[in-house]
């Protein structure tokens, strides 16, 4: 039997590290290329036939609703928009639109303000294949700081920016390779009845960490393009950097050709 899928795209924050750009717009509104962020998670839920999709609203909701109605019409039938509040917590945010969920097998979570190229449907087989409670997807991060390359002695051996981290150690899980977490997540609907008891401020830990011992927790490592916008400087890297420019200009001529 086919599993019955829908996305949460939550997109209700202040966006309090951007403020400067969110006073009159709505981070996921800022444009990247001449399109919003929100256009490229849309469509590329779209274009991964993923077209149930659950936007909880917060600040400035209003504004995302009205470009969502406006640009994607003949989708709209099968969104749905939930004002969940403006200083409401993201597992507040589930437990108000939980009801919505509940005749869908899985869900994919994820953030309105982050550009990716994933293959959602080669993550949805991993997590079916794995028969996983929950899928977390991570990447290879990239830094923009400059890096200092050392040898055995001391000496620099190379100086570079915007390098690819091929891997790396937290303290104390140092016998452990460790990816950045892309904020894309599969959650099986039998998890819901855990984020109902739910306290914690940070609906991530509680929840993933809850099911860790179930062993039912996989993790799928990306080698596609993803991109997080958090800062100003993340968007201004948009423009002054060419790799990124360059990938983005190319995932937005394809979402544009799949989806207008």
């Amino acid at each position: 039997m086919k599993k019955k899928i829908i996305a949460v795209i939550l997109c209700g924050g202040i966006g309090s590290r951007i403020s400067s750009l969110t006073k009159k717009t709505p981070k996921s509104l800022l444009k990247v290329l001449n399109k919003p962020i929100i256009w490229y998670v849309v469509n590329s839920l779209l274009k991964n036939k993923i077209t149930n999709i659950i936007f909880p609203l917060g600040y400035k909701g209003n504004l995302i609703e009205h470009y969502i109605k406006k640009n994607f019409k003949t989708e709209k039938d099968n969104f749905k928009f939930i004002d969940t509040g403006v200083k409401t917590e993201i597992n507040d945010r589930i437990k108000k639109i939980i009801k919505y969920l509940k005749n869908y097998d899985e869900i994919i979570l994820l953030n309105s303000d982050t550009i990716f190229d994933f293959d959602l449907k080669s993550f949805l087989n991993y997590h079916t294949r794995k028969n996983n409670l929950i899928s977390l997807s991570g990447i290879k991060m990239f830094t923009s700081w400059g890096n200092i390359i050392i040898d055995r002695n001391n000496l620099l051996k190379k100086f570079n920016v915007n390098a690819q981290i091929s891997s790396y150690r937290l303290k104390n899980y140092d016998k452990y390779e460790a990816f950045r977490n892309t904020g894309i997540s599969i959650i099986n609907n039998k998890s819901l009845s855990f984020v109902k008891t739910i306290k914690n401020k940070n609906f991530e830990i509680s929840l993933y960490n809850k099911y860790i011992k179930y062993k039912k927790v996989g993790v799928l490592v990306f080698k596609g393009f993803w991109y997080p916008i958090e800062t100003y400087k993340d968007l201004k890297i948009t423009k002054s950097d060419k790799k990124i420019f360059e990938k983005i200009s190319k995932l937005k001529k394809k979402l544009s050709s799949k989806v207008k």
